[in-house]
Parts: C-alpha cells; structure tokens; sequence
C-alpha cells in the first residue's frame, strides 16, 4: 500500500527516487561487420544450392562465366578509355607544333 502525499508547489519525482542516466557507447567493429555479411551470404549460396539441387553446378558455371565477362568488359572499358586520352594528346602535340612551327597568334 503506497502512502499518500499531501500536495505541494515543487513537483517531486516518484517517491524521492532520482531518475538515472544509462549510457552505453556504441562501437563499430569492421571485422565483426564482415563475418556478419559473409555468413548471410554464405547462408544465401547454400539457400540457393537446396533450391537448385543437381542444377546447382550450372548455375554456379553460370555466374563464374557472367562474372569474367563483367571482367572482360571492363578491361575493355579502361582500353578504349586509354586510347581516346593517347589519340587526345597526340593531337594536342601536333597543334602544339603547327602553333610553334608557323608561329600563329591566338
């Protein structure tokens, strides 16, 4: 049975009792992170091996040859990219010369 309390001016946490702060600090641990995503993906590909059964193997030869083509793609990206920047600076130069050789105002 609580006491009962006469009204007053000032309010009054419950029953005198002070009211606590907690604090707990919040760490980011990135190895921790990465064995969390490995073993959801790990638990995905074996998901996925059930629910593929026998067609699992082809699958997966699958996703090797898609992910070597993305590779391939790529380099060839880079390549092309490499080539427009060569072709670029070689025209550059040759203004460069014709600038110099003919001595051309601006």
């Amino acid at each position: 049975m609580k006491p009962k309390h006469f009204p007053s001016i000032f309010k009054l946490s419950k029953y005198n009792e002070y009211k606590r702060f907690h604090y707990e600090p919040r760490t980011f641990d990135e190895q921790k992170q990465k064995l969390a995503e490995r073993k959801i993906q790990i638990e995905k590909e074996l998901e996925r091996e059930k629910r593929l059964g026998k067609n699992y193997e082809a699958h997966l030869r699958e996703s090797i040859h898609n992910s070597w083509s993305k590779r391939e793609t790529r380099r060839q990206k880079r390549n092309s990219s490499f080539r427009v920047l060569l072709i670029l600076a070689a025209l550059l130069a040759i203004l460069y010369y014709i600038y110099i050789k003919f001595d051309i105002p601006l």
